[in-house]
């Protein structure tokens, strides 16, 4: 009956909501907004997403679905009642009540440390669990007035090491392969102080699922267990897809002995595990010499020096420029530990490149070409939106706050350090773009991106003026803005070619050098494949201005032949006589015929220039 709810408002839950709230306002995409039916609100802070049906109240931080928000609504417990909450929504919107009874399929009993029965959990079809508790002989559903204990204690009473999952089937899978195992009733967060007791002085294995909250709840498990145990240890599965978990694990071995093997191997080796402290925020007001000695380790580079770990950048460019593939090349090179341009890698990370506009088929011809199917230290994940949609999946969008959720989340359980989001037009499209309230959710959304030691780029169309298109606010909280610009030049027939300026860069001033203006250029390889090449602009316009000196042209020809002005033309002129590379009567010397025409444009691109802005 759920599935037959959710396919009722088919991908439009406005018609949910409306029924329900009063003066819905579209705030942009698919966000809708109006008063919180949970609180006394004034100005409205409920929002929804009429295609997921996801909402959440910023004043009182209340979220959910539409199963959940009509239990709150009614009074009810969405575990307890979920029955009533299904028939309350059909027959508030007519939708034929067929009830579809549920069929038990796995029972997981929990027993004393005698082997007596206590409590159980029922594993249903269509999918759901309920509890049931032992009382006098017979099952009783709910666990009214009882203790719950945790599954298969009479092995954890003999046992010296224990391995603490998220869920009955995966403790039942690593006690085949030899292990004691053990999970707590109810699922994730459902743990109790209580379960405690049972693992007091024993060594204990904490393995959460691959997803946020299988993390906090094993955060809660070793921070409840800390100092209770002979020793307490945290083992993070490698290789598992987002909220994978033991199981999945076991699977993707060829043989359960080798599963064994190898997860015995990683728990020898893990070390030992101390919960993080519950700070409070008189912890974090420090003297500045506490401050200046605290332990933090140093950010990564990924690309020296303006690409680092926890970095917010902006690279915006008129259409067709060639964003897209610029910013392919530094998800390409940062991913497989090389250099791009004249910025080298210091450090591999996993990236993940979010395209929001382009047609499957380009998306897979431009990657072919760009060589992104190649072997790398680390994974290079593509998020096609057009794949996405066929698959039946909302649109992404940045202004959406369930899909942002998902996302970070896949980011962390992905140990995605870099992603790049092609592009603002597309993935946050129906924002007043002039407007900095319509950027903010976006933008303290990219700053817990941030302090959870997570990169963004994003890439953006520049307006008439050549600065990036809208409000400037998009630009506060960013370490570098980066302009893309077709080379005086340019002929379209080129394709990408252009010219990467930095207008903002947090970069030391020794570095400074190493963003000056460079001209990158696609050019398509023998065997087809496109490869990027790079050159200093100043340096190269700088060389362009002596030959043209040493060819006779006049000032003026210069100026028009290279786009700069007389004073800057003046500039080299003096600058290239005074250091030999010209005569006074303008004509390459020796020592200026090897500056020119050295095939080492390293050791020129070194030399100070000229000030030519």
């Amino acid at each position: 009956m759920k599935q037959k709810i959710k396919d009722f408002f088919s991908g439009d839950y406005s018609l949910f909501y409306e029924k329900y709230l009063h003066q819905v306002k579209i705030i942009g995409g698919n966000e809708r907004q109006a008063l919180c039916p949970f609180h006394n609100d004034t100005k409205p802070s409920f929002s929804f997403n009429s295609q997921t049906g996801q909402y959440y109240c910023h004043g009182c931080d209340k979220k959910g679905d539409i199963f959940h928000f009509y239990a709150k609504l009614n009074g009810m417990d969405t575990r307890r009642d979920f029955g009533k909450v299904l028939k309350g929504i059909a027959n508030d919107f007519g939708i034929p009540w067929n009830q579809v009874k549920r069929r038990v399929v796995t029972q997981y009993v929990y027993t004393d440390t005698n082997g007596k029965p206590l409590h159980r959990t029922n594993r249903t079809e269509p999918k759901d669990f309920y509890q049931q508790r032992y009382d006098n002989g017979k099952w009783v559903s709910g666990l009214k007035g009882i203790e719950p204990v945790l599954y298969r204690l009479p092995e954890i009473a003999s046992a010296d090491e224990v391995l603490i999952v998220e869920g009955e089937k995966d403790a039942d899978n690593l006690v085949n392969l030899g292990f004691v195992a053990t999970t707590c009733p109810m699922g994730a967060k459902k743990w109790r102080d209580s379960f405690n007791q049972y693992l007091e002085g024993k060594k204990v294995i904490l393995i959460p699922d691959n997803d946020n909250e299988g993390r906090e709840h094993m955060a809660k498990v070793g921070a409840s267990l800390n100092g209770k145990t002979a020793n307490l240890k945290l083992v993070e599965l490698p290789g598992l897809p987002s909220k994978g978990d033991v199981s999945d694990f076991i699977e993707s071995f060829k043989s359960p002995e080798e599963a064994a093997e190898r997860l015995a191997i990683m728990i020898e080796q893990a070390e030992s595990y101390h919960p993080p402290k519950k700070y409070s925020i008189e912890d974090a007001i420090l003297t500045t010499t506490q401050f200046c000695e605290l332990k933090i380790p140093e950010r990564k580079c990924y690309l020296s020096p303006w690409l680092r770990e926890s970095s917010l950048t902006l690279a915006s460019g008129w259409r067709g420029v060639g964003k897209s593939f610029f910013a392919k090349g530094i998800a390409d090179a940062v991913s497989r530990g090389e250099p791009f341009g004249p910025w080298e890698n210091q450090v591999s990370v996993p990236c993940l490149f979010l395209d929001g506009e382009m047609a499957i088929q380009d998306m897979m011809e431009r990657s072919f070409h760009l060589n992104l199917n190649a072997d790398r230290q680390n994974p290079l994940y593509i998020y096609c939106d057009a794949l996405a949609n066929q698959y039946g999946l909302p649109r992404a969008h940045l202004n959406n706050e369930s899909w942002r959720t998902k996302m970070k989340s896949i980011l962390i359980a992905r140990k995605i350090k870099l992603w790049i989001v092609d592009n603002l037009a597309s993935l946050a499209s129906g924002l007043d773009e002039n407007a900095k309230k319509d950027w903010d959710p976006i933008n303290q959304w990219l700053l817990e991106l941030r302090f959870a030691g997570i990169s963004t780029i994003m890439l953006h169309h520049t307006n008439k003026e050549g600065g990036q298109r809208g409000t400037s606010a998009r630009e506060d909280n960013i370490d570098a803005s980066i302009l893309l610009k077709s080379p005086h030049d340019y002929i379209p027939e080129e394709g990408a070619r252009f010219v990467v300026h930095f207008s903002k860069a947090r970069v030391p001033t020794k570095d400074l050098k190493l963003i000056s203006d460079t001209e990158f250029k696609l050019i398509e390889d023998d065997s087809g494949n496109y490869v990027w090449t790079h050159n200093n602009v100043r340096q190269e316009r700088k060389i362009e201005v002596i030959k043209l000196l040493e060819e006779g042209l006049d000032q003026k020809s210069i100026c028009d032949a290279v786009g700069y002005s007389k004073g800057q033309v003046s500039k080299i002129k003096s600058w290239a006589v005074n250091e030999g590379i010209l005569s006074k009567q303008g004509k390459l010397t020796p020592t200026g015929f090897e500056y020119v025409y050295s095939t080492s444009k390293q050791e020129t691109q070194q030399e100070t220039c000229p000030e030519t802005n």
